[in-house]
């Protein structure tokens, strides 16, 4: 990362970097950013769905193989969990659906 960027267009920077070297089905921003409510502090927090077996070790990669400045938090979810979870009220994957913004435009 040459210049200075805002915490938005790193995370367009971020999401170009992961279609680089993914095949995913969405990436998803939730969080403060997704609500426009960031801070001077705010973290990235974003929802990647994709295939894997393995969300831990695939969330390690992912988080090495990125150039970023700002704290970024990622949560996967694989596309039969988030068709499962997304609908559900009581589960972490709705209040991402609810208040996201999916940056491919999914929804």
């Amino acid at each position: 990362m040459q210049k200075k960027m805002t915490i938005y267009e790193e995370v367009e920077y971020l999401k170009e970097q992961i279609l680089q070297k993914y095949s995913v089905y969405d990436i998803i921003l939730f969080g403060s950013l997704a609500k426009k409510a960031a801070r001077k502090n705010s973290d990235i927090d974003l929802c990647i769905i994709i295939d894997t077996d393995n969300k831990r070790e695939l969330v390690q990669k992912i988080l090495l193989e990125l150039d970023y400045t700002s704290d970024v938090d990622i949560i996967i979810y694989t596309p039969e969990e988030w068709q499962r979870l997304k609908d559900d009220k009581a589960t972490f994957a709705n209040l991402i659906y609810r208040t996201g913004v999916s940056l491919l435009g999914r929804f």
